[in-house]
């Protein structure tokens, strides 16, 4: 039997059992369709069980991230506090804004990629001598393929994940769909285990170990995604 994790909505984990534990899965849908609030729910439920987690942002900073997730009730602050989250935020470093960088907070630039990867090694040998087992968030490519060449951002991807799951993790990435090309598109699902489409009303399982091709109507509440 495939061990799983909760994912935090409810619904998604009623129907699945949870996410594969050690695998990577793709979060792909148009805008505004709840990809990043698919994210917050997985570190919610990552703060409700204590597990570390690293957070790669590219589209909004740590201080947009606590106050996004406040808007649902939930609530961070603490558990930022205890060293549980480990952040590369790359939103701050593309505006130039300065920030004090500890060991679990960075600063890196979408246009860097292989300073994103040095920081995440860091941060990686940190999480790794602490627990067997964490939680990963990349939110989102989307950044990534704006500012960089789509071939070097698929190697980039291929070994994030590989580093992830190498050090016990269990991750998502997002990924707005249409961003890039069609072949590269079919890339970067080759470079996951699990992929998950959102539509605005109906969340599709492409692909999960142990699963069949499974659907369900969803909404975006003041609790999150409900998956109906």
């Amino acid at each position: 039997m495939i061990p799983k994790i909760r994912s935090g909505i409810a619904g998604f984990d009623n129907l699945t059992g949870g996410l594969p534990e050690n695998t990577m899965t793709l979060v792909y849908g148009p805008p505004k369709t709840g990809k990043s609030i698919f994210c917050y729910q997985f570190l919610r439920q990552s703060v409700e069980e204590g597990d570390l987690c690293t957070y790669l942002m590219t589209d909004y900073s740590l201080s947009q991230l606590e106050q996004q997730m406040m808007a649902f009730n939930w609530f961070i602050h603490d558990y930022i506090s205890n060293k549980r989250l480990y952040v590369i935020d790359t939103a701050s470093g593309s505006v130039g804004a300065i920030q004090k960088e500890t060991r679990n907070m960075m600063v890196s630039f979408p246009q860097n990629p292989t300073d994103i990867a040095s920081k995440l090694i860091q941060q990686l040998q940190s999480v790794y001598q602490q627990a067997q087992r964490f939680r990963s968030i990349l939110d989102s490519s989307t950044t990534l393929f704006a500012f960089n060449s789509p071939i070097l951002i698929i190697r980039v991807l291929k070994s994030y994940t590989m580093r992830i799951k190498m050090a016990g993790g269990t991750g998502l990435i997002t990924y707005t769909e249409g961003s890039v090309e069609p072949q590269i598109e079919t890339m970067l699902k080759a470079t996951v285990d699990n992929i998950i489409h959102l539509d605005g009303e109906e969340l599709t399982i492409e692909a999960m170990a142990g699963l069949k091709h499974e659907k369900a109507s969803y909404r975006i509440s003041d609790e999150g995604i409900v998956v109906q």
